[in-house]
């Protein structure tokens, strides 16, 4: 699920950004920088939190999807065990409930996972909140046309560290983290 996390967020914060240097290239004059996800990912302290929250939620529904399948596991036995002893009404009802029993248990695990995207959605919301408000400061304050996300064996095959701006991301958007609303544009600039 971690990766999932990781290649939804990846994939929703496609302009990113990363380190300060004098970003001037092309012939027009065109600006651009680079963020690296995997040093996004691993250096950004909400985005820790986050995967990890997730991972803790998905820990609990799974435990509870053992514990119902376990249960419903051990009626099945039981009923093998009974049904040379009962009666054919008897051995219908029985059935009925245990299809019933497993019917449910498919509804809670089809929950379970409709629960866990949508946790998922909502993270990946939030983190790209934060990240757009990081990339508005520095593609303004970097006077900056494109901010790329790069990515190892992505679909950017070559990239000169001079235009890689995480570390300066990070510390942003870390330091925004610790001190919610207050300078977004301040924290930008004083590191």
């Amino acid at each position: 699920m971690k990766k999932f996390f990781l290649a939804a967020l990846g994939l929703s914060i496609m302009a990113a950004c990363s380190q300060p240097t004098t970003v001037e290239n092309t012939a027009s004059g065109m600006r651009l920088a680079y963020v690296r996800i995997d040093s996004l990912q691993s250096q950004y302290h909400y985005f820790e939190e986050l995967a990890q929250e997730l991972i803790e939620e998905e820990k609990i529904l799974l435990k509870d999807l053992q514990r119902r399948q376990q249960t419903m596991q051990e009626n099945i036995a039981l009923y093998q065990q009974e049904a040379p002893k009962m009666s054919a009404r008897q051995r219908e009802a029985n059935e009925a409930d245990l299809m019933r029993v497993q019917q449910q248990y498919l509804e809670v695990e089809q929950a379970a996972q409709t629960q866990l995207i949508k946790k998922q959605q909502d993270l990946t919301k939030m983190m790209r909140e934060d990240m757009d408000k990081a990339i508005a400061v520095l593609k303004d304050e970097l006077n900056l046309d494109f901010i790329l996300l790069y990515e190892e064996g992505g679909q950017i095959i070559y990239a000169n560290t001079d235009f890689d701006i995480t570390e300066r991301m990070v510390k942003m958007l870390n330091k925004n983290r610790e001190t919610p609303l207050e300078g977004a544009v301040d924290s930008a600039k004083g590191e």
